[in-house]
């Protein structure tokens, strides 16, 4: 039997058009569900489930701001101007050493939907955090 060894879901790492942001703190949306509907066909006593279309969830990508990096902040400002870029971007999960890359879900023809920034407030201690919501038309594991 095969040796089964889960992996932590803090050991991942975002790559936008093959560039490395490895500062992303959460991700979550990273699901898809399929249409299914019933055929009955012939002689059939039950219905056969016949699945359709493949509709994926929207992707929410959290990471600590730093206002020096403008990269979301520009993708985000692409879909304000009525131009959105289209990117891909890549989910990678890694072992538990940290380095060495498991698996990826790779997300092609991703539009932002989304930004927002976290609350601001002079009472609070902590790191500003910025979220980008993302659809996109198609996927695989790689």
């Amino acid at each position: 039997m095969a040796e089964y060894l889960p992996t932590t879901k803090t050991y991942f790492k975002v790559e936008v058009d093959g560039i490395d942001y490895g500062n992303f703190v959460s991700i979550s949306g990273l699901g898809a569900t399929a249409e299914v509907s019933d055929d009955m066909g012939g002689m059939d006593k039950n219905p056969r489930k016949v699945v359709g279309k493949v509709k994926y969830d929207t992707v929410k990508m959290i990471r600590n701001a730093d206002p020096r990096d403008k990269v979301l902040k520009e993708w985000w400002k692409s879909v304000e101007r009525g131009n959105p870029e289209v990117k891909s971007v890549s989910v990678v999960f890694m072992d538990r050493d940290g380095t060495t890359e498991i698996q990826r879900r790779n997300l092609f023809n991703c539009v932002p939907c989304g930004w927002t920034v976290s609350d601001l407030s002079s009472t609070d201690n902590g790191v500003i955090q910025e979220t980008i919501s993302l659809v996109y038309e198609n996927a695989e594991w790689a």
